[in-house]
């Protein structure tokens, strides 16, 4: 068996330990690996139409208050922001979720993590929700 090696600050990085059990690759990794793919190439499409509209198509001169309500007064632009949205949330979630996986070999740890990661997502995803709702009334 070879000798862990060590990195700056003498500590080990954690692909580095012999003595962390590989836990088993399954099909909830798989989901959060095709997650974050997926909800990217959304995101790619959303971001740059959204950039495409506030910045190409319209004078950032414009872009105010008014712009806002005008857009925000059309379903469509409701829809693709809570898009937006729910895409970002569930990338950045799902890719925090993988690095809770691989870098949390205690199992009480990953755990305590995943549900903090959860509850932060669940709040951000709420608030931002309670905004785009709120532009309907």
């Amino acid at each position: 068996m070879s000798t862990p090696t060590r990195h700056r600050g003498g500590e080990f990085r954690p692909g580095d330990r012999s003595d962390v059990p590989v836990r088993p690759s399954g099909g909830g990794r798989l989901f959060y690996y095709v997650t974050v793919r997926v909800t990217g190439l959304i995101l790619a499409v959303l971001v740059l139409g959204h950039f495409a509209v506030t910045h190409i198509t319209t004078d950032v001169a414009e872009t105010g208050s008014d712009f806002i309500a005008r857009r925000w007064g059309s379903a469509l632009w409701l829809l693709w922001d809570w898009a937006m949205l729910t895409a970002a949330m569930l990338h950045g979630a799902a890719g925090v979720w993988i690095a809770i996986e691989d870098y949390t070999p205690d199992p009480e740890k990953r755990r305590r993590r995943q549900r903090l990661l959860v509850s932060a997502s669940t709040l951000l995803f709420v608030l931002g929700l309670i905004v785009i709702v709120a532009a309907i009334f």
